[in-house]
């Protein structure tokens, strides 16, 4: 339903209440007329907590309620229109409600995460208020649609532990230890904000609006509108300036003109290796009108992914206005380490592997931003040369569930690749917005792009594989999804090369590479949702659509004339148990073809410190690179597996496996394989926001500012 629409059946509704004038029967037809959908998109709670989804604009029509992971959530209905849902272990599911609109069941869907009921410790005090105790307020809902995270690789049975060949002791650049307070600590202001000229970095919180005004305390102030829960605000992230360990005071000045009393509260929220919680600060009763002051202190934790300071309104959803902030550090604590000081992994390996580099996000339900976190985007420029998105160029999030279809003519206007053979009369409407932001900044940071990934058995949207792009729908035939599989493959790189035409003067110019196809070898065919398989069947080694894919990319490339610049790889995990079936597989692909069209090997990577050992590992690298074909290492992480695995080992093993890396790319074959590896990329930048996050296995730790021994262990391993 349209904003107008929206604007206009209000109008109607209030009307009626006012005159009493508007029939029974004509109330009935609008609500027929309305589309249905659910309270939200998303929900998070934690284990054993409820919350309530309803089901909008679905009087007299059939509905049907399912959730994917029955471990992680249930429901129970309440009502004819509604479920409570509660949480039962940590995780993500999806609860579906299917609704018959007319002749059609269209299917809603709202994605329910599940946290811990985990709870960190805050010293709180508040002023002119009594003490304020800890709570956790109820995480948001209204956040953007959520993409599911890569399912985790199922590990194989451990092989013994080889004897690692002797190498020199990592010997990490010194790194500060947390210092006890001191009594002659002298108190540093934070920060000071007096909102004359700018909101001095603070931002909306949710949909809320913040703006400099006239009329404040001193000068100018704050204004903060436009908003429509409790929750909603104004927050400043201190992530990356905040000491650990150490105490602040926070003195500020809240005004409000509602009227009446109204409540004004600070509050923190904290994430800690992705579990979320809002620890109280202060909160204070304001007198409609007066400036009233608001006081309190607060201690940071040791370990923290990120922290955020805001203030909301807990009695409604008016305006209020802020001045005159004051954060002044009042203790010690743990001194941080600046990470623009520390030594260049790219620069390091620049002589050897030409590309190092990470995965970002742009904005992930779990609010992950790196890409648009200035901090963060000024460390990876130092560190790395290329990133890859973790989940937001697949087709889940391309062909997104809410994009809806359009016709085949809408479809040509929009620069769409609509082939010959393609008969349908609808598209479905690809959704490129974030891929056009991450764009830019790629251009603006001058870091270039994996482009990750085309085909996927998984986070592929179910309604690709069905009539009319039509969940409620049956599958469509294997020539239907031939012409299908055509059109989102050169729509989708058509788009990109476009874009970087238009930022760069030439294509091909921020992505250097496509993961055309994702884990063939450990295709799945779930029954929660259809995929490849369901289309074409089990093909073995030898899968039609997956060659294709290949030609119609390679297509592209030559369109542009760029496919001596970029290479479309084949990408796997476990690569070191399935090397001689993705090496079969690579050659089927290319078998017939003018030149090789998947042109690389994508080596996961995903290992832990008991397996894989490091001789398979190296037996694998010597397959891949006796094919002739580039090779990367694409989602490099260890796990720090065994009871007794010390940091120290951990580091040792990263540095085994980068050795091994750079010993197999130098002594070559350069005849057979001039290229080579030509790039590595670790799958994450710190341990609290890995996929992996509880086995710590990254370079980092709680943050950027928090290098482990494997971070000088890598480093070494170049030099």
């Amino acid at each position: 339903m349209g904003k107008k629409t929206k604007i206009f059946l209000s109008g109607v509704l209030a009307l009626s209440i006012v005159s009493g004038n508007l029939a029974c029967g004509q109330a009935a037809q609008s609500n027929a007329a309305a589309k249905s959908k659910l309270s939200a998109k998303s929900i998070s709670i934690t284990e054993k907590q409820t919350k309530k989804i309803s089901v909008k604009n679905a009087k007299g029509k059939k509905i049907k309620w399912s959730i994917s992971k029955k471990s992680v959530a249930s429901f129970k209905k309440s009502g004819a229109y509604a479920v409570k849902v509660t949480g039962k272990k940590k995780g993500s599911a999806t609860l579906t409600c299917k609704v018959k609109e007319g002749k059609k069941w269209s299917a809603l869907k709202c994605k329910v995460n599940v946290t811990s009921q985990k709870e960190t410790d805050v010293k709180v005090t508040a002023t002119p208020a009594p003490t304020q105790v800890e709570t956790a307020t109820p995480k948001p809902e209204e956040t953007p649609e959520p993409v599911e995270t890569s399912t985790p690789t199922s590990e194989p049975t451990a092989t013994p532990k080889p004897t690692a060949t002797p190498k020199p002791t990592v010997t990490p650049t010194p790194k500060p230890t947390a210092t006890p307070d001191s009594s002659d600590f002298e108190k540093k202001e934070f920060l000071n904000a007096g909102f004359e000229s700018d909101t001095d970095g603070f931002a909306g919180r949710g949909p809320a609006k913040v703006s400099v005004v006239s009329g404040g305390r001193t000068g100018n102030a704050m204004s903060v509108s436009g908003r429509t829960a409790n929750w909603n605000g104004t927050t400043i992230d201190v992530t990356s300036s905040i000491v650990k360990e150490a105490d602040y005071s926070f003195s500020a000045w809240v005004k409000q003109d509602e009227g009446a009393d109204k409540d004004i509260k600070l509050s923190a929220e904290l994430d800690v290796s992705g579990n979320v919680t809002y620890p109280a600060i202060a909160q204070v009763t304001c007198k409609s009108g007066e400036w009233t002051h608001i006081e309190g202190t607060y201690t940071i934790p040791n370990s923290l992914s990120k922290l955020q300071f805001y203030f909301e309104g807990p009695d409604g959803n008016y305006d209020f206005f802020l001045d005159d902030v004051l954060i002044i550090q009042t203790s010690k604590g743990k001194e941080s380490l600046d990470p623009l000081s520390l030594q260049s992994l790219k620069d390091t390996y620049s002589g050897i592997f030409g590309r190092f580099g990470n995965v970002l996000n742009y904005q992930t339900w779990t609010g992950q931003t790196q890409l648009q976190d200035v901090g963060i985007m000024k460390f990876v420029q130092k560190q790395y040369n290329s990133f890859t998105l973790e989940n937001e160029m697949k087709p889940d999030a391309i062909l997104s569930a809410w994009s809806g279809t359009i016709s085949v003519s809408e479809a040509k206007n929009l620069g769409y690749v609509i082939p010959d053979n393609y008969k349908e009369s609808t598209v479905a409407r690809l959704n490129f917005d974030t891929v056009d932001k991450v764009l830019e900044l790629a251009k603006k940071y001058n870091i270039q792009m994996r482009a990750h990934t085309l085909m996927w058995h998984q986070q592929t949207a179910g309604r690709f594989f069905r009539v009319g792009y039509d969940d409620s729908k049956g599958l469509v035939s294997k020539e239907v999804m031939d012409a299908r599989l055509e059109f989102y493959v050169k729509s989708v790189m058509k788009h990109v090369m476009e874009k970087e035409k238009a930022l760069t003067g030439a294509a091909g110019t921020l992505v250097y590479c496509w993961d055309v196809t994702n884990e063939y070898i450990h295709r799945k065919n779930g029954p929660q949702e259809p995929s490849w398989m369901d289309i074409y069947g089990d093909m073995g080694l030898e899968p039609t659509y997956v060659k294709k894919a290949y030609q119609c990319a390679y297509q592209m490339l030559e369109q542009y004339g760029v496919q001596d610049k970029v290479t479309l790889f084949y990408n796997d995990y476990n690569e070191y148990d399935c090397a001689d079936e993705m090496i079969s597989l690579i050659n089927y692909i290319n078998k017939g073809e003018k030149a090789n069209i998947c042109g690389g090997i994508g080596m996961q990577s995903h290992m832990s410190t008991l397996y894989p050992s490091v001789e398979n590992y190296s037996k694998a690298l010597d397959k891949f690179l006796a094919t002739g074909l580039e090779v990367q290492v694409t989602e490099l992480d260890i796990e720090k597996k065994g009871q007794h695995t010390t940091e120290a080992d951990h580091a040792e093993k990263y540095g085994e496996y980068m050795a091994v890396i750079r010993e197999k790319h130098e002594k070559r074959n350069k005849k057979v394989n001039p290229k080579g590896v030509t790039a590595v990329t670790i799958w994450g930048l710190y341990d609290a926001i890995s996929w992996r996050r509880e086995n710590t296995p990254l370079l980092f730790g709680d943050y950027i500012n928090d290098p482990k021994k494997t971070f000088y262990a890598v480093l070494e391993a170049a030099e």
